[in-house]
């Protein structure tokens, strides 16, 4: 008689892609779909320098930065002019705020920051105005002056990447209509 060996290993993966199918299968049967940037009309763009409205240093070429990273992650291609689509961004607001403080002195503080877009997608224009992240940036204010401007300026480029998420979001999800 022969013994049959199972791979536990193998009989785990068939199971799990069974489910994913079986799970997709139902999912798409009830109407829903998968978003992405495959439902954008364009596969490239041009970032316009963004514009600072504030007194905030160096917000431009963050901002710039942090949006490009992320239309690179959907697979659209950033050019410096020629693009598909021309995207021109405003930061009309930059603000610190303090949320905690202890004997008069500031223990924690958030970050406020609003963009207006503007996309030109072959002559349709789409606008959004005052964005801004939906998740609220805090940063300790504790330590050294240099501890507390360096955790600013980790806090800043991190409120321009969760903004420039939300941005390539709602641009998606507007073309998904």
């Amino acid at each position: 008689m022969r013994k049959i060996k199972i791979n536990h290993r193998g009989l785990l993966s068939i199971a799990f892609y069974f489910l994913l199918l079986t799970s997709y299968f139902s999912l798409s049967s009830c109407g829903y779909h998968m978003i992405g940037s495959k439902l954008l009309p364009f596969n490239s763009i041009t970032i316009k320098p963004v514009q600072n409205k504030t007194y905030e240093p160096r917000l431009e070429e963050r901002l710039h930065n942090a949006l490009s990273k992320e239309f690179i992650n959907e697979g659209i291609e950033v050019k410096g002019a020629g693009g598909d689509a021309v995207l021109e961004a405003t930061v009309t607001t930059f603000e610190l705020g303090a949320i905690a403080a202890v004997d008069d002195k500031i223990k924690e503080q958030v970050i406020t920051m609003r963009v207006n877009i503007k996309l030109n997608d072959r002559g349709k224009i789409t606008e959004f105005k005052t964005m801004e992240s939906q998740i609220k940036i805090t940063f300790q204010t504790t330590g050294t002056v240099s501890d507390s401007v360096a955790e600013k300026e980790r806090s800043t480029d991190k409120a321009c990447s969760e903004i420039a998420k939300e941005i390539v979001g709602r641009i998606v999800m507007t073309y998904a209509k």
